[in-house]
């Protein structure tokens, strides 16, 4: 077992903020996080893209850095899944993110489904059409679907609920608590802290808001599945800030032991 294995750190980092994908598992193995948060909208990365021999390489790539794919985001404008004009190839890019998670150990994917008021029933229409079709390729393949914008109205399993904790501070929540009042159908828990001026920030930083030691509570008497994820998205120099995030949670999991 190799040091980084020996020390290595129960959680994904997203790796499109880190640049090149390879760059970026040597950066994760080298700091001793266990799981890459993958981008199916990063060059090299999308589903759509990667034939079986590229698939199998990822794999590969995956074993020899000693990572674990956390999971695949798959930023859709929930826009495109109501739009006649985008609505198929969306939900393709969707359905094709699923068929890679299944892939990649059944890693769960994170979307944003789209919400549509009451009254517009050719929306709603659309909507449950794409909703649908989600549902059945996570069915097919085994995964969860992490639903980044709270949509209501979706088939649990497989279709939960991902937090952002950066998010829900912004809406004033507090994360822990979201956390407790989603329970099971929560799929993803995604780190980051926020500023006091509003900008994502890494945890643990002076002038954030994130309570790290609640949280890491709130997951493990949760029972979350999956790896938490340390999402640099919006992090200004995030190779630097991610090495810093994950001595940050590191020292909030070993100065609070769970009895």
């Amino acid at each position: 077992m190799s040091d980084a294995r020996a020390t290595q750190q129960m959680v994904g980092v997203t790796i499109a903020p880190l640049g090149n994908p390879q760059r970026a598992f040597a950066m994760l193995r080298s700091m001793g996080a266990r799981g890459a948060q993958l981008s199916a909208t990063q060059p090299g990365m999308r589903p759509r893209e990667l034939g079986a021999s590229a698939r199998r390489d990822l794999v590969a790539t995956l074993v020899r850095s000693e990572l674990v794919a956390s999971g695949i985001d798959a930023w859709i404008p929930p826009a495109h899944f109501l739009d006649p004009a985008h609505a198929e190839r969306a939900i393709d890019a969707a359905v094709a993110a699923c068929e890679l998670a299944g892939e990649l150990g059944r890693a769960p994917v994170t979307l944003e489904l789209p919400e549509v008021p009451d009254d517009d029933a050719p929306a709603r229409a659309r909507r449950a059409e794409a909703v649908a079709a989600i549902a059945a390729a996570a069915d097919r393949h085994g995964v969860r679907i992490a639903d980044a914008g709270g949509a209501t109205n979706v088939p649990w399993p497989p279709v939960g609920a991902s937090i952002d904790t950066a998010g829900s501070l912004a809406q004033g929540l507090d994360p822990a608590g979201e956390l407790a009042r989603i329970g099971a159908r929560c799929v993803s828990v995604r780190i980051s802290d926020l500023s006091r001026t509003g900008m994502r920030m890494p945890p643990g930083e002076p002038g954030g808001r994130l309570d790290l030691l609640a949280l890491r509570v709130a997951i493990e008497l949760m029972g979350a599945p999956g790896l938490p994820i340390i999402d640099a998205r919006q992090w200004i120099e995030p190779a630097d800030a991610v090495r810093r995030a994950l001595g940050a949670w590191g020292a909030a999991v070993s100065g609070a032991p769970i009895h």
